[in-house]
């Protein structure tokens, strides 16, 4: 989705603007994947994962930015891609195109200094310019820092799915599903 940056002003005084990731910072978020998949359990991959072609990396943000009902947004700070975040619906059929999913990673550095509800802010702003009523999210069992982002954000504990993640030393954690109604 095409939508203007925003500019917030961090817990440390600092300026962050809240950007469109289109594909020109095609090679920024390759590097960012990498560091944030090798900085955390939580997330979905590993670092050698995160193996995109800088032109494959393009086409998908080319994409996204064109697609009228998702978004991924950029955090940069100092001029530095520090946080990414987005939302896509869950699909076109009537039943369920009034849903849509949220994923967030920060570096670990730039934690605490509100870049997450900056993002999550503004992301709920734009879902609703969409037409979205409901954002789901799941995160690690485990992840407090989420947790209480998540939470004071207004979203619900709605589930669990047990033993999601698998790690390569064998073991499991579960996901957390939370829920947050868009129009109250």
């Amino acid at each position: 989705m095409k939508f203007e940056s925003k500019t917030v002003v961090l817990k440390d005084n600092r300026e962050c603007i809240l950007a469109p990731t289109t594909s020109q910072y095609a090679q920024e978020m390759i590097d960012f994947l990498k560091q944030v998949s090798s900085e955390s359990e939580f997330l979905l991959r590993y670092p050698d994962e995160v193996n995109f072609t800088l032109e494959f990396e393009q086409q998908i943000l080319d994409r996204i930015y064109e697609d009228e009902h998702s978004v991924m947004m950029l955090a940069i700070v100092d001029g530095k891609a520090v946080g990414n975040c987005s939302i896509n619906g869950l699909g076109f059929k009537r039943k369920i195109r009034h849903r849509c999913t949220l994923a967030i990673a920060i570096k670990e550095e730039f934690c605490g200094l509100g870049i997450g509800t900056h993002m999550i802010e503004y992301l709920i702003e734009l879902a609703k310019k969409i037409g979205f009523e409901i954002m789901e999210l799941e995160y690690v069992d485990g992840n407090n820092k989420a947790k209480a982002l998540y939470t004071k954000m207004g979203f619900v504990e709605t589930g669990k799915r047990i033993k999601s993640m698998k790690y390569d030393d064998g073991t499991y954690k579960d996901e957390i599903l939370m829920s947050k109604i868009l129009n109250e």
